[in-house]
């Protein structure tokens, strides 16, 4: 079995038997993401038809999900992504850092999902506010990307917080400071402190006061900020943070055998970077995946500080790009130019005349043309519309004229 459909083959043998054990546990945005992947690419479910302009040799593109969890259409996602952020990143060097959690906190996150946003508006408050404290005047800004994650190696209930951020922030009057030294014992500790404050707004002072006494008496250091690398290309910086905001809980490239009931992958230990293999059944494996599906129209990707929508200094500090390049880069996203692109061949080429093939419309998974349907199903409608209005009209004529008496209840 090629390891690029192994996921979904995965889901394809044992989902409809995990939902008859787990179905009532499962969220309704979880049901409806995995149907997707499993249904991506299948023509059952339609497909655009193209024909040759010439020989009249017809060729079926079926439809992808889209999904984030779709391995091959989170790819595209991420890659888009990648390349939207390099037209908008600010030309100064950036660093990552991973926001983490107690392994005693974690449950909160899991039990009430939206609980999930505090985690990147707490980090992006504990940068916001180290900055301003340079200069309560000038109130200096950097720019921040945050990315929830919810997955440790093990695909076990991990959230923590990815940033990126830039190594230096304007001020008021327009001035750039940049960023030497991030001091991570006062990191560490406002982190927590920030954290535990905004977690106490949401949720109740009397409902986390033994949480958070237990968590301060415990971590009087703070909570954990690892430092990771300093990017010093802008477009470096993009790749590198969109390897994790897209990234799924599992690749593809560490499921290293499936039977057809166990799965075997493998992952580095945190601890000492020593690589370690897990065996586990199919349904467990379906379990630790799902878990970290967000929920519909929940944003994983935050941006804050100067990469915020509406910032005054943004125009000024992007790199400047020409305006057409990126317009045609985005022309050049559709599934064409991706497969020209990645294996060299034109997808539209006729196999057999080499002549152009031509949209030829849109189909059902039955080989109806739905074009066709739809117009047919809106000209009834617009019919039977068009009657109700002239029923209408004549009655109100009626009653106009009192040659029809107005029934009253």
């Amino acid at each position: 079995m090629s390891k690029s459909n192994v996921l979904r083959q995965i889901f394809k043998d044992h989902w409809k038997a995990f939902l008859k054990e787990n179905g009532s546990q499962v969220r309704r945005s979880v049901i409806f993401e995995v149907n997707k992947m499993i249904n991506c690419g299948n023509e059952k479910k339609g497909y655009t038809q193209y024909r040759c302009s010439k020989c009249g040799e017809t060729k079926k593109v079926a439809f992808t999900c889209k999904s984030r969890f779709c391995p091959s259409c989170g790819k595209v996602y991420v890659d888009n992504w990648i390349e939207d952020f390099v037209n908008r990143i600010i030309n100064a060097k950036h660093k990552h850092m991973v926001f983490t959690i107690p392994e005693g906190m974690r449950d909160i996150f899991l039990r009430n999902r939206k609980l999930l946003e505090i985690l990147p508006k707490s980090a992006a408050e504990v940068m916001k506010s180290w900055c301003e404290d340079w200069n309560k005047k000038e109130k200096f800004m950097p720019g921040i990307v945050a990315v929830i994650h919810t997955f440790g190696r093990d695909l076990k209930w991990n959230p923590h917080v990815h940033v990126l951020m830039t190594l230096g922030a304007m001020g008021k009057s327009g001035k750039w400071r940049k960023i030497k030294y991030i001091p991570y014992d006062m990191l560490r500790k406002r982190w927590e402190t920030v954290l535990l404050k905004n977690l106490e707004e949401r949720i109740g002072k009397k409902k986390i006061k033994a949480l958070k006494d237990a968590m301060y008496k415990k971590y009087g250091k703070g909570f954990y900020v690892y430092a990771k690398g300093e990017m010093k290309d802008a477009g470096g910086a993009a790749k590198y943070v969109g390897r994790y905001m897209g990234r799924p809980a599992i690749a593809e490239s560490r499921i290293i055998r499936y039977d057809g009931e166990k799965v075997t992958f493998w992952y580095k230990r945190h601890e000492d970077g020593k690589r370690v293999e897990e065996t586990i059944d199919a349904k467990e494996f379906i379990g630790r995946l799902i878990r970290h599906i967000p929920e519909k129209q929940f944003k994983m990707v935050r941006n804050y500080g100067l990469y915020s929508r509406h910032n005054q200094h943004k125009e000024r500090l992007l790199k400047t790009i020409d305006e057409k390049k990126i317009e045609a880069k985005k022309k050049l996203r559709n599934w064409r130019f991706r497969i020209m692109k990645t294996y060299g061949n034109d997808p539209l080429e006729c196999p057999k005349c080499k002549s152009k093939m031509i949209w030829d419309g849109i189909y059902d998974g039955k080989g109806e043309n739905l074009g066709m349907k739809i117009r047919e199903i809106i000209e009834k409608k617009t019919d039977k519309e068009i009657k109700e209005l002239m029923d209408m009209y004549e009655t109100i004529k009626k009653l106009g004229r009192g040659k029809l008496e107005p029934l009253f209840t």
